[in-house]
């Protein structure tokens, strides 16, 4: 029997410069089988389309959905969990770059979540990010939520509640509300605790600006992936 293939599913909106290295990063970082989606949330810039069109003819996209109405981060998660088939799923905004390690991280992914049964979400840890660790327990740091920093969710808790259609102005009631539903249902939140993704996006950590009002000083260092040390949750 095969490996299994897993699910990676993006949403994109507008944002073409950091979608394209978003993409190039998961093709030639990801080495363990998987199937990419992308649902264009209503994009109106020509070139997002034409990107993702182009993809998907040369076979590179196992879905794409194009949408004609802005849905939103919350029904896009939805809508993607109907397209997906694996367990668990990877979620992922269109402005994270997964890390260069070995095997590879969905590997190191898919190899954590079967220690922790108690485990419903999980994410890649992010350098800079602000979360409150609860327990750390083997390679897992449990928190109160994670965001879409390639989220691992297990298939069980995808259509388990529909997520409302609301969100805010920083885009994180989306998955911070899945993250209470997962808890709700009896399940811990948690991260990756050295497998660190980077955000490219305004508020960077690596491009010298700001993540969460706090301001990025020393770069990550990418042979090691490592971040400093005060930036380690």
């Amino acid at each position: 029997m095969g490996k299994q293939i897993t699910d990676i599913v993006l949403t994109t909106r507008n944002r073409l410069h950091y979608l394209k290295r978003t993409v190039e990063h998961i093709f030639e970082r990801t080495r363990s089988p998987y199937a990419l989606s992308i649902i264009n949330d209503a994009s109106d810039d020509e070139e997002t389309a034409n990107y993702l069109l182009e993809l998907y003819a040369q076979g590179r996209l196992a879905n794409l959905l194009m949408r004609g109405d802005r849905g939103g981060q919350m029904a896009n998660i939805n809508v993607g969990s109907w397209l997906a088939y694996s367990d668990p799923v990877v979620f992922v905004d269109d402005d994270v770059l997964c890390p260069d390690v070995e095997p590879d991280w969905l590997a190191r992914g898919l190899a954590a979540l079967p220690n922790h049964p108690e485990l419903g979400v999980m994410a890649l840890n992010h350098p800079g990010a602000n979360r409150k660790p609860k327990e750390v327990r083997g390679e897992v740091t449990y928190c109160g939520f994670v965001g879409g920093t390639f989220m691992f969710v297990r298939r069980k808790l995808l259509m388990a509640k529909p997520l409302p259609h609301f969100r805010n102005n920083f885009g994180s009631t989306p998955t911070l509300r899945k993250c209470n539903d997962t808890r709700a249902a009896g399940y811990k939140v948690g991260y990756l605790t050295h497998t660190y993704c980077y955000h490219i996006g305004e508020n960077s950590v690596i491009t010298g600006g700001y993540y969460k009002g706090k301001k990025s000083i020393e770069p990550v260092s990418w042979k090691t992936l490592e971040p400093p040390e005060r930036w380690r949750c």
